[in-house]
């Protein structure tokens, strides 16, 4: 699960609402689970023209958030939105999906993990679980999909994907003129 927190004007402004999608649909493809916590502006004393306004534009944002499968959870301050997240990462303990290998690889780990991070929509824990799980690399990329989905503790469809990246064909066709014949002559 991943968490993005917004604040209620960053949902009503259309500039970002753009960059706010594309930022979601980021996290769905890195993760399984994805939640926004809107969280209410702070009120400068004095202050009634940050008076919240819910717009239909907010509303449909909302619907087309909780149709793709977004949780959604709204927050009155900062303090209730570190309550919420340490609800949250309570039941992500509970579920057993909490994060269960250190966080910091050692040295000789440290290439297979920039090496795992290359893979599309692979986030970090992922890569750290496959780090922590694989003695090389050579041996996740000989793994099974549902090895991969067991050891990096992700779907089956997840590990799929993985697997088929990994094991691409390659067509040396599709190189260039110049790089496609001094390839060929290197391998005669």
């Amino acid at each position: 699960m991943v968490v993005e927190r917004r604040s209620q004007s960053e949902m009503l402004n259309n500039i970002n609402k753009n960059k706010f999608i594309d930022q979601i649909q980021y996290l769905q493809s890195m993760f399984e689970r994805v939640c926004v916590i809107v969280e209410k502006d702070r009120e400068k004393t004095g202050d009634t023209s940050r008076m919240f306004r819910r717009t239909k534009c907010f509303d449909n944002l909302l619907t087309t958030l909780i149709g793709a499968g977004i949780r959604i959870l709204f927050s009155s301050c900062q303090e209730e939105t570190a309550d919420l997240l340490k609800e949250l990462s309570l039941v992500e303990q509970r579920k057993n999906v909490g994060i269960h290998v250190p966080t910091v690889v050692n040295s000789n780990k440290c290439e297979a993990l920039q090496f795992y991070l290359t893979i599309p929509n692979v986030s970090y824990i992922t890569a750290l679980n496959m780090c922590h799980q694989f003695s090389s690399v050579k041996k996740m990329t000989n793994s099974s999909p549902q090895e991969i989905s067991m050891c990096a503790q992700i779907t089956r469809q997840k590990a799929e994907e993985i697997y088929r990246y990994i094991h691409y064909i390659f067509d040396i066709q599709m190189l260039p003129n110049g790089l496609n014949q001094s390839r060929l002559k290197s391998d005669v």
